[in-house]
């Protein structure tokens, strides 16, 4: 069954055309990786890769070696297991590529801490993360408290960065995090069963969600697929797009957008599917709603005949969105607080 109007808190994928208002200053593909002839193979550097020995030090010596270079860091498939704090962690430099084969898993050794990162790319330009997986310690992790371990740590002024085919899940906090970074861009990545969010952006101008799955996100709120929340009056998010992206069996919104203590401005998301969650929230944001578009949302509801004996078989309702004017999917809650009247003496 197809309903062509949008429903309440529904969107779903049109067949128009991208939006003429689509904004200039958001990224809209993956830039390749620099071509250099330097390859540098963690095992060469001492990675065992056997799910036992911390291979943290030797991925960081052959990314140091590579740095600054255009070249390419190499983790074949494997296990590695790699410490996620502290002056440990690894920590990626500017214009080099980090490959991951696709059976290539760096996992975070299980720690009590509040905060880490697998991989943190901070104050650097020009990097590329391409392909594997980074598996977070959620199910091992020994402490109760925070919620801020990360898959991926994008921060401190980075700029050029693209993630491309690489799967984070089961972190204790998020699979990928941005604050104040600029051309960011995320292509067929996977965030899968990550505590707090799927991918969290504080501040950042230019970034770019493209063809990537946002799933399973729960265990603490707002347990978004993707999360915009500036923290500070001074942060800013700004020329953004998601687009051909899905969102499944989050506890929290596929989509959030928090502007209360901040501007979030020329961002679009069109061409998104949405399954098992709620669409979109958006809160005290001017303009957004106008720039979400064509999406779908896909629900079951069960249909019954009646009768003691009758059978009830869930069937599928796509809710397609198509006029980019219809906000009735879009929940804005900054303005229902209603301040309390004073009582005249």
């Amino acid at each position: 069954m197809r309903a062509r109007s949008p429903l309440a808190g529904a969107v779903a994928l049109g067949t128009t055309a991208l939006p003429v208002h689509a904004h200039a200053g958001a990224p809209n593909a993956c830039a390749p990786p620099p071509v250099s002839s330097l390859i540098v193979n963690v095992r060469d550097k001492g990675a065992k890769g056997d799910g036992r020995t911390d291979d943290a030090t030797a991925i960081q010596a052959a990314i140091d070696e590579v740095a600054g270079t255009k070249g390419t860091v190499l983790i074949p498939d494997g296990i590695y297991l790699v410490e996620t704090t502290g002056s440990a962690r690894l920590k990626l430099k500017s214009d080099m590529t980090l490959k991951l084969s696709e059976g290539a898993v760096l996992r975070a050794l299980p720690n009590d801490a509040a905060k880490y990162a697998v991989l943190t790319i901070s104050g650097v330009a020009n990097v590329w993360v391409i392909g594997g997986t980074l598996e977070g310690d959620r199910d091992k992790h020994r402490g109760k408290s925070g919620e801020w371990g990360m898959g991926i740590r994008i921060d401190d002024g980075a700029k050029h960065i693209t993630i491309n085919g690489l799967t984070s899940k089961k972190m204790w906090g998020d699979g990928f995090y941005v604050q104040e970074a600029e051309d960011v861009r995320f292509c067929r990545v996977t965030a899968d069963s990550n505590r707090r969010q799927g991918l969290s952006i504080i501040a950042a101008n230019g970034l770019l969600v493209l063809d990537s799955v946002f799933k399973n996100t729960h265990g603490t709120r707002p347990s978004a697929g993707i999360d915009f929340e500036p923290n500070k009056e001074w942060q800013k998010i700004s020329n953004v797009r998601i687009e051909g992206s899905k969102f499944f069996d989050n506890a929290g919104a596929g989509i959030l957008v928090a502007g209360k203590k901040a501007r979030i401005t020329k961002v679009q998301m069109t061409r998104n599917s949405f399954k098992g969650n709620r669409p979109f929230v958006v809160e005290n944001a001017p303009g957004i709603a106008a720039s979400i578009c064509c999406n779908r949302q896909t629900s079951k509801q069960i249909e019954t005949s009646g009768g003691f004996n009758a059978y009830a078989e869930p069937v599928e309702i796509v809710a397609l969105q198509d006029d980019c004017a219809e906000t009735g999917f879009v929940l804005d809650r900054g303005n229902t607080k209603k301040k309390k009247k004073k009582r005249a003496n």
